[in-house]
């Protein structure tokens, strides 16, 4: 079992009322009604773009900047580390 970790900027959409989660290294956007139900849909988001990842090309080959430089880019955001465990590509095709 790997586990990968990435920052997410959560931003509140006034306008819809919800939130909008933006994973900025992997090109990965989810949202939820409130801020628990973006966090938990965003785990499982982080969670299916790693395994997609790894079953197309071996690995996570986008490496996620730091905490420190995603604070800085969204300063009036909230940002969190959002985990996902994955297991290995060998292993999930036998399982299969």
């Amino acid at each position: 079992m790997e586990q990968y970790i990435f920052p997410a900027a959560f931003y509140k959409d006034e306008e819809n009322d919800n939130y909008i989660v933006a994973f900025d290294d992997v090109q990965v956007y989810c949202m939820g009604k409130t801020i628990e139900e973006a966090f938990w849909t965003a785990k499982k988001y982080l969670k299916d773009f790693c395994r997609l990842s790894i079953k197309m090309f071996g690995e996570v080959q986008e490496k996620p900047r730091s905490i420190l430089e995603s604070l800085e880019i969204h300063k009036n955001e909230i940002v969190l580390l959002i985990d996902a465990e994955v297991k290995g590509a060998k292993k999930e095709e036998d399982e299969e």
